[in-house]
């Protein structure tokens, strides 16, 4: 390499050197070169115009370099309507709104690349909901990136029905596939979740929302059609452990009918039609293949321990159905339920016992020592005494006679063993031996208290 050369070179690195150290010395002190306080209302009218959220900064603005350009509201409220009478959406001391390097040069701030909000609270109201659907569906906005925050949602008097800590939130729209995404990574009621909402923009009137659970691992899939204000449908899958749940949702001009696509696969069908002026549904459940101590451990415990504030308002009537259920002795069953004045109350429980009659009972629960204790008063109706004499080994002759047992069970959620008592024979009582309390373990205990019961 000649001299000429390796002087040529040497200057272009020198000069790219000078070039990288002044853009680097430029970037630093735009801050003190810039004014941003007399940017406000440029800044807070594009921030509207890029993000479709009103933002009201009532401290300094400045420039940050790093990680990457930014300004940063110190102090900033932001609301989807533009409202005083409102109360903020958004309250934050750390919005950064992130702006290309060339617009930094040109002083220009219509065009901003991202926002970030971190470290803060989102007030949400019930009729906050709307709004958002609203910025879900009709807006066209950049990028809006939530980190670390706490949503509050709140009822109409304000009241906090529901803190969920949320990692993060990414909102925005992938201009090459056309989709638009709402992705939640959170936490709900103790339980980590991940929720995907898409809509792609070649199918306007279709949405699709995905919801993973991680522990207990749950997976919702529901594809949303809108067809009118009056008229839409939802079509719901939900994958637990070894269910899958399916369900088909139409509304109709203020009727919510909703229905179990695929019956003879599913485990849990249910049929019911809800009325929203007023609120008042009738309904079907009908339980499918499992065991009866999944069932009051699992279903009827949450019907009874409710929080009033999430029924709200609702009134109606649901029947559960039992069938098939895995159980040696107790194959079907049904439960009246009224939902009414935020009160849950069972009005009537049946039970069927394979070939042999059926059970009338009542059911409650109630705490002990901090253990949830269910107690049911049975009254088993025999029908059949020759299958009764087979199920429990005893003979015909001293079935024959048996046409009614009235009995209290008691049982810790829980726990599989459970307590026998205040038996009472075709209603005689004197019975002396309604006053013993018989532990049952199994099938084959059972049988042994039966035939000290009778005999």
């Amino acid at each position: 390499m000649n001299k000429i050369n390796q002087n040529k070179i040497t200057f272009i690195l020198i000069l790219l050197a000078i070039l990288i150290i002044f853009s680097s010395l430029t970037i630093l002190c735009l801050p003190v070169l810039f004014n941003y306080k007399s940017k406000v209302e440029i800044i807070e009218k594009n921030f509207s115009k890029n993000f479709k959220i009103y933002l009201n900064s009532s401290s300094k603005i400045s420039y940050k370099p790093f990680p990457k350009p930014h300004l940063l509201v110190e102090k900033a409220s932001l609301n989807l309507i533009k409202s005083k009478e409102n109360d903020d959406l958004i309250n934050t001391s750390n919005l950064k709104i992130f702006i290309k390097l060339k617009d930094i040069y040109l002083r220009s701030f219509n065009n901003f690349v991202s926002t970030q909000i971190s470290n803060s609270n989102l007030n949400i109201k019930t009729s906050d909901l709307k709004e958002i659907r609203k910025h879900l569906y009709q807006k066209i906005n950049k990028p809006i990136i939530f980190k670390n925050c706490k949503i509050f949602i709140r009822n109409d008097k304000k009241e906090v029905i529901l803190i969920s800590p949320i990692k993060q939130i990414s909102y925005k729209i992938n201009k090459k596939s056309r989709n638009k995404n709402f992705i939640i990574d959170g936490n709900a009621f103790g339980l980590k979740f991940n929720s995907n909402w898409k809509r792609n923009y070649d199918f306007p009137k279709i949405s699709n929302h995905k919801i993973k659970i991680s522990n207990p691992k749950i997976e919702i899939n529901n594809n949303f059609e809108f067809k009118n204000f009056k008229k839409f449908n939802l079509k719901s899958e939900i994958i637990y452990r070894q269910d899958e749940l399916k369900y088909d949702i139409l509304f109709d001009d203020d009727i919510i009918n909703i229905s179990s696509p695929n019956k003879d696969n599913t485990n849990f069908n249910l049929d019911s039609k809800i009325q929203l002026i007023p609120l008042y549904f009738e309904g079907e459940l009908v339980i499918k293949n499992k065991k009866i101590e999944s069932i009051i451990d699992n279903f009827l415990l949450k019907l009874i321990f409710y929080n009033e504030n999430l029924i709200g308002n609702l009134n109606g009537i649901l029947k559960i159905k039992f069938d098939n259920l895995n159980n040696k002795l107790l194959k079907k069953g049904n439960l009246d339920i009224l939902i009414s004045e935020k009160n849950v109350k069972l009005t009537a429980a049946k039970i069927n016992l394979e070939n042999i009659g059926y059970i009338n009972t009542k059911i409650s629960f109630f705490e002990d020592n901090g253990n949830i204790k269910l107690i049911t008063n049975n009254n088993l109706n025999i029908n059949n005494y020759i299958e009764f004499a087979k199920a429990f080994q005893i003979s015909s002759n001293k079935a024959k006679k048996i046409k009614q047992i009235r009995f209290d069970l008691e049982k810790n959620i829980g726990e599989t063993d459970f307590i026998i008592k205040n038996v009472r024979v075709n209603n005689d009582e004197n019975n002396q031996k309604s006053s013993e309390i018989y532990i049952v373990k199994n099938i084959q205990n059972l049988r042994s208290h039966i035939r000290k019961v009778i005999d």
